[in-house]
C-alpha cells in the first residue's frame, strides 16, 4: 500500500497546530508547528490549518515529494466515515459539527480524513511504536486531561456514534469532585496532570492565581525528584490514581498491553513502577497475567504519524 508515497499529518492541539509528511512506513520527511492565538474561533483555527498544509507542500516540492491525502487529529467526537468534527467546542468559537475533512478537500485538492486526536495516537503507537505486534491493547494519554484509545483484534474500537475509548470519564470515586465535563468523580478529575497541579496546591495553601508563573505538573515532578516531601506524596497518590485506572480497564479488557502517553508518561521510572504496582495490586490476577505497561515510544510526533497512517490507509479502502 503506497510504498513510495508520502501523507500529510496534522494535530490540531490546544495552543499549538502540528504538521509533518509521513511516508507509509512511519518516516518523517519534514515537521512544522505554528503557535495558536489564545483566543480562537472555527474560520482562524481552519485558516491555519490551510495555510500550514500550503506551506508544508511547498516546502517539499523542490524535493519531488507530492502528498496523496491528508489525515487530521482533532480534539472531542469526530464522526470518522465522513470527517465531521461534532464537538463539544475545546475553546474554538463555533467549533461544532464542522464538515473538517469536505473543507479541506474542496480547499486544496487532496483526500482529506479526520480522526480523535488520542485515537491516531493509539493508531500510531500500535502500527509504530510501543504496541506494534499487538493485537489487543489500550493507549491511555496522561495530560492535562486523559484520552484514550482501544485496539481490539487489531483494530480500532469506536463504538456506538464514535464514542468508544473515552477512558478518562471513567469513574473512580463517586464520593467527590465534579469535572468540567459535569461527572462525578472521573478518572480524569483525579489523575491527570490537572489533578497534581490542584492536589499541590491543596496541600501547600498556594494557588496558581497568587502567581506570576503558574505551577506546572512538570515543575512538581521535579520537584518530587529532588525529595521535597508534598511533592514526593502528591506524585505517590496520583501514580496509585492512574493505576487504579488501569486497573479497572486491566479486568475489563484484559490487554495483552496498556501503552501511557502524554507528558506525565516521561516521568522516570519509580513513578511508572508505582503505577504498574497500583495497576497489578487492584486488577483480577487472571485478567493482569500477561499484561505489559509500558511508556508510549513516538512523543509528540505520535498524532502526526497516526493522522498520516490514517489518512493512506482509508484512501486505500481499507478499515482501520
Amino acid at each position: 500500500m503506497f510504498n513510495h508515497a508520502a501523507a500529510i499529518g496534522v494535530d490540531i492541539g490546544r495552543n499549538s497546530l502540528k504538521i509533518a509528511i509521513v511516508k507509509i512506513n512511519g518516516e518523517v520527511i519534514a515537521t512544522k508547528s505554528y503557535t495558536l492565538d489564545t483566543i480562537q474561533t472555527r474560520d482562524y483555527v481552519i485558516s491555519q490549518l490551510l495555510m500550514a498544509i500550503k506551506d508544508i507542500r511547498q516546502s517539499v516540492a523542490s524535493a519531488g515529494i507530492n502528498p496523496i491525502c491528508i489525515g487530521t487529529a482533532a480534539k472531542g467526537f469526530i464522526e470518522h466515515q465522513s470527517g465531521i468534527v461534532i464537538g463539544p467546542d475545546q475553546g474554538i468559537k463555533d467549533w461544532i459539527n464542522v464538515p473538517l475533512a469536505k473543507i479541506v478537500n474542496q480547499e486544496t485538492g487532496l483526500p482529506s480524513y479526520v480522526g480523535n486526536d488520542a485515537n491516531m495516537m493509539t493508531i500510531a503507537e500500535h502500527r509504530f511504536g510501543a504496541a506494534k505486534g499487538y493485537e489487543n491493547v489500550i493507549f491511555v494519554a496522561l495530560r492535562t486531561g486523559i484520552g484514550g484509545g482501544i485496539i481490539i483484534n487489531g483494530k480500532l474500537y469506536r463504538g456506538v456514534n464514535n464514542a468508544g475509548g473515552e477512558v478518562g470519564q471513567m469513574i473512580i470515586n463517586f464520593e467527590k469532585g465534579i469535572s468540567d465535563k459535569g461527572i462525578r468523580g472521573s478518572y480524569e478529575q483525579f489523575a491527570s496532570a490537572s489533578a497534581i497541579v490542584r492536589r499541590y496546591q491543596e496541600e501547600t495553601g498556594v494557588s496558581n492565581l497568587k502567581k506570576e508563573k503558574p505551577l506546572s505538573c512538570r515543575e512538581i515532578f521535579e520537584l518530587s525528584y529532588t525529595g521535597s516531601p508534598i511533592a514526593v506524596m502528591v506524585v505517590k497518590e496520583n501514580a496509585e490514581m492512574v493505576g487504579i485506572g488501569l486497573a479497572n480497564l486491566i479486568t475489563i479488557f484484559a490487554p495483552e498491553i496498556i501503552v501511557l502517553g502524554g507528558g506525565m508518561s516521561e516521568a522516570n521510572d519509580n513513578y511508572l513502577a508505582m503505577i504498574r504496582e497500583s495497576a497489578f495490586a487492584n486488577s483480577l490476577e487472571n485478567c493482569r497475567l500477561e499484561v505489559n505497561i509500558e511508556r508510549a515510544h513516538l512523543g509528540s510526533n505520535a498524532s502526526l504519524l497516526g493522522s498520516a497512517y490514517y489518512g493512506m490507509t482509508r484512501l486505500a479502502g481499507k478499515s482501520i
